[in-house]
């Protein structure tokens, strides 16, 4: 069963349950109100009935005379009856009730005039009297009412009066409602079911399939998010059709040279040693660039995977930062290249020490190599400040009570290269990115490397709470930083 469709019969369900309990609900309002109305017209048709009741027993004329009497003034309004406040029916006109004791059940009505008295009896099951009596005088000193008094209409009677009224209106409720329920249903369904097409269109590969995102209702968000899902996806299956690309072509030129070496060997072409020994060195690298480039990807691999072990030990930066910057001062020398260090007081961090050497020294290598000849590389470091707490007895007194802000480590490496173009920026962390000027450490066409050196350092930062970004600006440079968490 369709969506629409359980949408619909819920809709009708409910119409259905509204309808029958505002019947009932109808059906004991209007029966209120037909007794109220029928007690009002016996009310106001024994008034002057009582007026001249008072007047024949003050005459002294028997009760059932004076009951024919009023009977005739009462016409077919009602029935009336002549009775004590004990319930003694000394006359009646209708019941064959005279000379019987009867309960008279009050009903309480409320703003009743002084004197009135309404109330119920009833003759059989299914067959009640409604009453209007009101005080008459006495006879042989007992107070006497004279009382109007009439059958009280079963209330189907009434309703097949108004019923096909109620019916009409009722169909018509119905009517309208199930044209607004059509309506919400096809407005509810159709999204949701453009949504699954569009889900079975990206299952079934195409990845450039989005939906119209309409209103900012859920349905709305919904189809915002499966629009952010799909082009989320749509990236991820791009990237992987690249990173396998890229792996293969990686792969290509190491087992290329392997192959060109090891046939060179093998027919004889390299004859004399010295050849030989040329061959083998190539083989030896290109097979060692091979299992870096494994190792790469393995370590990839396991930071996505949440396998790879970081070390959680203090890290200070004040002694060990510069060490791994002069690690790369004999390439700077042999280019010509200024290499500085500016470091401020650096407060502890936490984290693994050789997995941040790999970042630092990464970040200065990409910056020598792709760096101008004769320019300089420039590593700064520095941490945020704290505030002040000398100001004033209150920041002093804040000051303790307020935990401190955290602190940021910042780590900058600046080169005065040819920078990068503004679109190689947002995808130069990616594995194997390169555009035509993108720098990417450890190039494996152009350094030995494996392509994938600013993936791993990106992997790295973020395993220890950080970010790294890069800003450039072409014909002056990068800069590329990292920020870490400083030891709480």
């Amino acid at each position: 069963m369709s969506l629409r469709t359980r949408l619909i019969l819920t809709h009708v369900f409910i119409i259905f349950l509204t309808l029958a309990i505002l019947a009932v609900s109808l059906a004991i309002i209007l029966r209120d109100y037909q007794r109220q109305v029928q007690l009002s017209r016996l009310g106001d048709a024994v008034v002057p009935l009582a007026f001249q009741a008072r007047a024949m027993f003050l005459n002294d004329v028997p009760p059932r005379e004076a009951l024919t009497r009023l009977q005739q003034q009462a016409g077919n309004i009602g029935s009336v009856i002549i009775v004590t406040d004990k319930g003694l029916v000394l006359a009646d006109a209708a019941y064959g009730l005279t000379n019987r004791t009867i309960t008279l059940t009050p009903i309480v009505r409320t703003e009743a005039p002084r004197g009135f008295f309404w109330g119920t009896h009833t003759l059989r099951p299914g067959r009640v009297v409604l009453y209007a009596a009101i005080a008459a005088g006495q006879i042989g000193g007992q107070n006497v009412y004279v009382a109007l008094a009439n059958v009280e209409r079963p209330f189907f009677e009434t309703l097949d009066e108004i019923g096909w009224s109620l019916v009409v209106a009722g169909g018509i409720t119905l009517l309208v409602s199930l044209l607004v329920a059509l309506v919400l249903a096809r407005s509810i369904a159709r999204p949701i079911t453009r949504l699954t097409q569009a889900t079975e269109a990206i299952a079934r590969g195409q990845y450039d399939h989005r939906v119209a995102a309409r209103g900012r209702d859920e349905i709305g968000r919904l189809a915002t998010s499966f629009n952010t899902m799909a082009a989320q996806v749509q990236s991820a299956r791009q990237m992987e059709k690249d990173f396998v690309a890229n792996v293969s072509h990686e792969l290509k030129t190491p087992l290329t040279s392997i192959q060109g070496f090891a046939q060179a060997i093998l027919d004889g072409t390299a004859q004399d040693l010295d050849s030989a020994r040329r061959a083998a060195h190539t083989i030896f690298e290109e097979a060692a660039r091979m299992a870096r480039l494994a190792g790469d990807l393995l370590t990839l691999a396991r930071f996505e995977s949440g396998q790879l072990p970081m070390a959680r030990d203090p890290v200070d930066l004040n002694e060990l930062l510069p060490r791994w910057v002069e690690r790369c001062r004999a390439r700077a020398n042999a280019t010509g290249e200024t290499l500085t260090t500016v470091l401020d007081p650096l407060p502890e961090i936490i984290g693994d020490a050789g997995r941040l050497e790999q970042v630092v020294t990464n970040l200065v290598d990409n910056a020598l190599k792709y760096n101008r000849p004769g320019g300089a590389v420039t590593v700064t470091a520095k941490s945020s400040a704290r505030l002040s707490a000398t100001k004033s007895s209150i920041l002093a007194w804040r000051r303790v009570v307020d935990p401190p802000p955290p602190q940021w480590i910042t780590i900058s490496v600046a080169d005065t290269g040819e920078g990068i173009p503004p679109e190689d920026l947002p995808r130069l962390f990616e594995r194997f990115y390169r555009g035509d000027k993108a720098r990417v450490s450890f190039d494996s066409r152009s350094g030995g490397g494996t392509g994938l050196g600013l993936a791993i350092a990106k992997e790295i930062v973020t395993a220890h709470g950080g970010a790294i970004t890069v800003e450039s600006e072409l014909g002056r440079g990068s800069t590329f930083t990292v920020r870490l968490p400083a030891r709480a």
